[in-house]
This record gives C-alpha cells, sequence and structure tokens, in this order.
C-alpha cells in the first residue's frame, strides 16, 4: 500500500512540474499613444481566449504551433456578425511581454497582467 501512495505522490508531483504554456494569462496591448486606451486578450489553458476591452471584436479560441498563433471569434458590427480567423507571427514571447506580428501590418506588442483593470471587461 505504501508503494501506491508512493507512486501516486510522484505522479501527482510530476504533473505540477510539467511546463505551462507561457501565452496563457491576459495581456494588454501595449500603445504609446493611446494610454487611455486598455485593450486586449486574456489566454486561457483550455484554447479558449476573451478579448479585453474590445466590444466588436469577440476572441472566443486560440492555438498556438511553433511561432504561429491562430485566434479565432467574431467580429460585430453594422448589424452582422462574422466569423473569423487570424494568424500572426508569434516574433517574441517572454514572461512579461509578447510580440505579434501579422504579414501587412504593424507588430504588436502586449504585455502581461496579473490582474485586469477594474473598468476593463
Amino acid at each position: 500500500m505504501k508503494k501506491l501512495w508512493l507512486i501516486l505522490f510522484c505522479l501527482i508531483a510530476a504533473c505540477d512540474q510539467q511546463p505551462k504554456n507561457p501565452i496563457v494569462g491576459h495581456w494588454l496591448e501595449i500603445m504609446p499613444e493611446n494610454r487611455h486606451i486598455v485593450q486586449g486578450i486574456s489566454f486561457n489553458g483550455d484554447g479558449t481566449a476573451q478579448s479585453i476591452g474590445m466590444a466588436t471584436l469577440k476572441y472566443e479560441s486560440w492555438k498556438l504551433d511553433n511561432n504561429q498563433l491562430t485566434l479565432s471569434g467574431k467580429s460585430i458590427g453594422n448589424g452582422q456578425t462574422i466569423d473569423f480567423s487570424d494568424t500572426y507571427e508569434v516574433m517574441q514571447i517572454s514572461p512579461e511581454s509578447l510580440k505579434l506580428n501579422k504579414p501587412g501590418q504593424y507588430p504588436v506588442e502586449y504585455r502581461k497582467v496579473s490582474e485586469l483593470p477594474e473598468d476593463v471587461e
């Protein structure tokens, strides 16, 4: 019986030691020109995502494959809702920062926060 408990304990400890996905968490876009605007993305460990401060762009899911991040959701506007899926190149990711690039657009930089500001959904 002691061996069974020891094996169970080791399995639980091993699960806790597995590295966490660095993208999981709340990320706010760095916008030096518009500091009063707060927007970003919450990446959940189960592959779901939520928009932060963007009422017309509702993220629903994400997938990270090598350095390609695919975000999917719904774009809401002018009385219609359109499903979308965008793929970005992950140019940089660290525990504090994330830099994404979509071909033909400027790179977007994010900073990771542990909590969302109270006035942002």
